[in-house]
């Protein structure tokens, strides 16, 4: 695959009402995968859970297996100092992290302490809720701003709240991801047209994201149940928005925590060739056509 040179460093979330959808496992795969192919890329692990940062700390060790790595400093502490730029760990060649931690469930006591507190119709709401979005914009600028990454992507927990309120916030586009079941595809369309969600965060907040596509997960084969959910995702949404590559459900995908990101068994390989390897083409193609609108 050809690099294409973006003319911006781009923010990416992947976003489902739901949890199940399986977006840890995508962030950590594609950007994995746009390393590989010499995109500069930093993930910042935004779940109190920080499996993306327990997955990506295996992944250094396997490859630095002579080092000795302790995390510093996390997110939370970051947000705190109102500065990330000394929080990032390279892990990889291209791949750096921003690593979280259990002390990150703090971060709605902390945001309500900072900006306070208001529920819609409240005189304040508009600035309480504005202040909590772009958060995390703010504090990501500086490392936008150093011409280092071509991507950066936002890890966050399976819930509707503010972490992925604030990831949103921050993001010049979302992928919208569900796992083939329809609880899942409920999330995606809640998390698109209902409007206290995405709409909302555009139409009043004034947030400049955009959905890049919708991207089918975990599907079966010769799942009945999959066919349909698939077709109705294609009703809900337009062919044309739906990514054409669909990530298949694989064992192998949920080990990452356990054996890191890796290409160099069989296991591995067959991830890329399956269908990461197009995705990830995909994927590009899809952002170089949204930035030439720009």
């Amino acid at each position: 695959m050809k690099k294409i040179n973006l003319k911006r460093p781009l923010t990416i979330t992947v976003a489902n009402q739901k949890g199940g959808a399986g977006k840890s496992t995508i962030t950590r795969y594609l950007a994995y995968s746009l390393s590989l192919h010499s995109y500069h890329v930093l993930v910042v692990d935004e779940d109190p859970q920080s499996n993306t940062t327990k997955s990506f700390v295996v992944t250094k060790e396997h490859n630095e297996p002579d080092s000795v790595f302790v995390l510093d400093k996390t997110m939370m502490a970051g947000i705190r100092d109102h500065d990330l730029t000394d929080l990032v760990v390279n892990i990889l060649p291209n791949l750096d992290l921003i690593p979280a931690h259990y002390d990150l469930k703090n971060l709605t006591n902390y945001l309500s302490k900072q900006y306070g507190v208001a529920e819609e119709g409240d005189a304040n709401y508009h600035e309480v809720k504005s202040k909590k979005l772009f958060f995390l914009r703010e504090l990501l600028e500086p490392l936008k701003s150093r011409g280092t990454y071509d991507f950066i992507f936002i890890d966050t927990p399976p819930t509707s709240s503010d972490y992925t309120d604030s990831a949103v916030g921050a993001s010049d586009y979302v992928l919208v991801a569900f796992q083939t079941q329809s609880d899942s595809l409920d999330g995606a369309h809640n998390f698109i047209f209902n409007p206290d969600e995405l709409p909302e965060k555009v139409n009043e907040f004034g947030v400049p994201t955009d959905v890049l596509g919708i991207l089918p997960n975990q599907m079966q084969r010769s799942g009945s149940i999959d066919e349909t959910v698939m077709q109705d995702a294609v009703n809900f949404f337009g062919k044309e928005n739906m990514f054409k590559t669909i990530v298949p459900y694989k064992r192998r995908l949920q080990s990452a925590p356990r054996n890191g990101l890796r290409n160099d068994s069989y296991w591995d390989k067959d991830i890329f060739t399956s269908f990461l390897d197009n995705l990830t083409n995909e994927f590009i193609e899809r952002v170089n056509l949204m930035e030439s609108d720009k």
